[in-house]
């Protein structure tokens, strides 16, 4: 019998403050109605069909002893913990390189004190990635970034957002110009974040970008096929296979969240049950094709087989 393929799945653990932040509201409460009732759903959902996934932690969230017991749970079910800085600060790029270190450091700190091991992998927040911080992650020991989607897309969506949100300011996230970046896992250049390395750099650190569509270049991670339904997942899916990509797939807490009772994000909200049944479509349709592995053990093998 042939051996599948890898492929990996990455979490955001974006709970229910980082959801009103980015709507420009402040609330730091606790109970977090999205991150409790999605943490045991996707711990189910992915021991159903025997995935290991990555899930990027914002670390404020792990000094909380309720959802430090879920990371507990995550990590004691094989699943990878990755950083996803301490605060979830928006224009991350924007930040002094003090800034930049105390929130990468920080992050981290608190998950080796969750699960007695430092994080290998890292995810800015809104994509926010610069040459910078590639360096920091690199002096730091990360083996891998994962904040590059290159699609032209976002930064479109991110202005409408503005226009559609009382004129929130969304001066962060990814690039117009990241619609070049490569489709699939590279190291990357020492002038451009969005580039492949052409000789040897001294950035070192492997970039592994959120899929998109090949061609389109359009998104088709869980907040796209969430809107849209399977079918739109299910053509982005299956131009990347022909293709070759190597597959990140991305969720974030919201999609297996409760159904959220404030009114300020009503306009996110889709029912529960269309969401459950749209994803675990996804999950169940990427098993049969891959095995679904963390993301350092797919950086890993990728590096073993170029």
């Amino acid at each position: 019998m042939a051996t599948r393929k890898l492929a990996t799945i990455q979490v955001d653990l974006d709970g229910l403050w980082t959801n009103l932040k980015y709507y420009g509201y402040n609330n730091d409460s606790y109970p977090d109605s999205v991150f409790d009732t999605a943490v045991p759903r996707f711990l189910e959902l992915f021991d159903k069909y025997n995935i290991k996934a990555t899930f990027f932690l914002i670390g404020k969230d792990g000094e909380i002893k309720e959802k430090a017991a879920l990371i507990k749970e995550l990590n004691k079910s094989g699943h990878e913990i990755a950083n996803h800085t301490y605060s979830h600060p928006f224009g991350f790029r924007k930040l002094s390189i003090e800034q930049k270190k105390m929130e990468i450091n920080k992050g981290s700190e608190i998950i080796e004190k969750i699960i007695n091991k430092k994080p290998l992998g890292f995810k800015a927040p809104g994509y926010d990635i610069d040459l910078e911080t590639l360096k920091i992650l690199f002096s730091e020991g990360y083996q891998y970034d994962s904040s590059i989607i290159p699609t032209f897309v976002y930064p479109l969506v991110m202005k409408f957002g503005q226009l559609i949100s009382g004129g929130i300011k969304r001066n962060h996230g990814p690039k117009l110009n990241w619609a070049l970046a490569p489709n699939n896992i590279y190291i990357p250049s020492q002038k451009n974040e969005w580039r492949r390395k052409k000789r040897k750099e001294i950035i070192n650190i492997m970039e592994l970008p959120c899929s998109v569509m090949p061609f389109f270049k359009l998104p088709f991670h869980a907040t796209f096929a969430g809107k849209f339904g399977y079918w739109y997942f299910n053509f982005g899916y299956k131009l990347a296979k022909i293709n070759n990509i190597p597959l990140n797939y991305e969720f974030h807490a919201l999609d297996l969240a409760d159904e959220i009772k404030d009114k300020r994000l009503a306009h996110i909200n889709i029912p529960l049950q269309k969401r459950k049944k749209i994803f675990e479509k996804i999950v169940k349709t990427m098993s049969k094709d891959y095995r679904l592995v963390t993301s350092t053990e797919f950086i890993n093998k990728w590096k073993k087989n170029v």
